[in-house]
């Protein structure tokens, strides 16, 4: 088993370029639009605060209902593909409900799987997590931690609220809290410290009791407050006389058992996080507040971990006034389940570990969300987003008031070199996207990323026909990116699931043959790929070679692709494999 990468993106050794393949030479892909040179920066991987691939329809439906008259406990499930936008969503529906907190206060919270997996107490970190939502200061989503974007407050006001918050709202809870986890206790801890206090005695009793009869009618009617104080009293002498070793084994027969000490911290947990949320969520003054608590990245833990946290799920549902969303890849929660039922599918009536993991899915989630891959027009704006983060233009998130340096002052000093991608550029850019069928979010962008990268390493992408003849030029215009295209051929290879057909085409692409007269022409292609991406097009480009001694084209381009697994067959080439995980 290998992976299909390797550790240097070319061979240091020259190789002659085949008479029939093309070649591309780096003085081309210089002067192929010399307007533009490669951007310095990269797409970064994080939690945006805009929509941009269509969501806010779904966001505004979603944030409607959990506003509405729904103070019962709800479980959703979140589901979509890795990089699809799962957490982008959540923290649009935050904004969406934020902005809606004069009808329905929220509270946000999140519990991140993947950081606690390895933890010794899944439980404890879930519970953790919903004291630290129930118990902090309210902020804005977009102004949370790892969100880009935001607004800012003022600095007196920003310094000054958390504090008048922590007195008003924070130290009254925390006595409430006390109150209704232990409140008869504390009654009887109340009057033994105020009892502590006076320090009465009998004799005190006998005084105070002929003060109040020689004072008058007015003082008798207090006598029901001394015949409290007699009561304690009396208290004080059994507590004297229970403490004697006889009294304290005939109490263990009138006592009924309680096996609450030997149930663990789980219990325990649940009863008080149930409590602090009907005090938090309850004021004394004010409106009823919710809280929505995320569990996100799920589908990054392995497959105990995915069960343990679906375990530990269960400590916060059925509490009022709470909605959690569980985010996750459904394709990884489902096999993790069917994996931990497999032992149990021979026995159960379904005899399949998969339904069985549906049915487990089923009981816990209420309602479910699949996010669809983006349509063009989505896709498309996403790009143009990413582009615009990356081009460094005025406005755009990247830009900064730092000094550049000096191969972007010079850039900046010389109007006619922009950095980033011309519109043509784009434009094929785009039409392979659509081409190869890529609409997850997270690939666009580390195809993004990875394209930069190409161009810083090996100069601009040039033109297949090297600008040799005018009507070539036009008839190859989509072909102009041999570098784009052959990225985008590898990484639409290394993302297939069937493991035959990977394997098929990782030899077609990376050991060039003369093809069976059965292979030629697009509808012989369509036995090689039944799918029609890797066509005659692609062949011709990605099994190109350049000229300047720098290996083929998949030599130079395969290091900068996201890798998959593979296994060598009986001829000892890419057999069947699977996906690295």
């Amino acid at each position: 088993m290998k992976t299909s990468g390797r550790i240097f993106p070319v061979s240091s050794q020259p190789e002659q370029p085949d008479s029939e393949s093309e070649s591309f030479t780096k003085p081309s892909r210089q002067t192929s639009e010399s307007g533009y040179k490669p951007s310095r920066r990269q797409s970064a991987e994080c939690i945006s605060d805009q929509d941009r691939l269509n969501r806010t329809r779904l966001v505004e439906a979603l944030a409607t209902v959990l506003s509405g008259d729904n103070e019962h406990h709800q479980t959703i499930g979140l589901l979509g593909d890795w990089g699809v936008g799962k957490s982008t969503t959540v923290n649009l529906l935050k904004q969406a409900l934020w902005a809606r907190r004069e009808q329905q206060p929220f509270l946000f919270g999140t519990f991140n799987a993947w950081e606690y997996e390895h933890t010794n107490n899944l439980q404890a970190g879930m519970a953790q997590e919903m004291l630290k939502a129930l118990s902090s200061y309210p902020v804005a989503p977009n102004r949370r931690e790892g969100v880009g974007g935001g607004t800012r407050e003022h600095p007196v006001k920003a310094a000054l609220a958390p504090l008048v918050w922590w007195f008003c709202v924070r130290v009254p809870m925390m006595f409430r809290f006390a109150v209704a986890l232990h409140g008869p206790r504390l009654l009887v801890l109340a009057i033994l410290l105020l009892l502590m206090v006076l320090n009465l005695s009998w004799h005190d009793v006998e005084t105070m009791a002929a003060g109040v009869m020689a004072a008058g009618t007015g003082a008798q009617m207090v006598m029901g407050g001394g015949a409290m104080v007699a009561l304690v009293m009396l208290f004080r002498q059994m507590k004297s006389l229970l403490a004697m070793p006889l009294a304290k084994e005939w109490m263990t027969y009138l006592k009924l058992p309680d096996y609450g000490e030997h149930l663990g911290s789980i219990p325990v947990m649940r009863k008080q996080i149930s409590a602090l949320c009907k005090v938090r969520l309850n004021p004394a003054f004010g409106r009823k507040k919710r809280l929505l608590f995320l569990v996100d990245d799920l589908d990054r833990c392995g497959q105990e971990g995915i069960v343990k946290v679906f375990e530990a799920v269960r400590l916060v549902l059925d509490i009022p006034q709470v909605t959690v969303i569980i985010a996750v890849d459904q394709r990884i929660a489902l096999a993790a389940l069917a994996l931990h039922y497999q032992a149990l599918a021979q026995h159960h009536r379904l005899s399949n570990p998969q339904a069985i993991a549906r049915d487990y899915l089923a009981k816990v989630i209420h309602m479910p969300i699949t996010l669809t891959a983006a349509d063009g027009p989505a896709i498309a704006g996403y790009l143009e987003s990413i582009w615009q983060e990356t081009s460094g233009a005025p406005g755009s998130p990247s830009a900064t008031s730092k000094p550049l340096p000096a191969t972007v002052a010079d850039s900046v000093a010389h109007p006619a070199v922009q950095l980033g991608l011309s519109e043509q550029q784009k434009q094929l850019f785009k039409k392979w996207v659509q081409h190869f069928g890529f609409s997850n979010p997270r690939q666009l962008k580390r195809l993004h990323n990875s394209y930069n990268l190409l161009r810083h390493y090996y100069g601009e992408d040039g033109q297949f026909s090297v600008g040799e003849s005018s009507t070539l030029h036009a008839l190859t215009r989509d072909l102009g990116s041999p570098m784009l295209i052959t990225l985008f051929a590898l990484e639409y290879i290394n993302s297939l699931d069937d493991a035959l057909l990977r394997a098929r085409l990782l030899r077609l692409v990376t050991a060039p043959r003369q093809r069976s007269f059965r292979e030629e022409g697009d509808a012989g292609m369509v036995y090689v790929d039944p799918t029609g991406k890797i066509n005659d097009d692609v062949l011709q480009v990605v099994g190109s070679r350049f000229a300047d001694g720098e290996g083929s084209m998949v030599q130079a381009v395969e290091p900068f692709v996201l890798p998959c697994v593979i296994q060598d067959d009986e001829n000892g080439g890419p057999g069947v494999g699977q996906a690295a995980p």
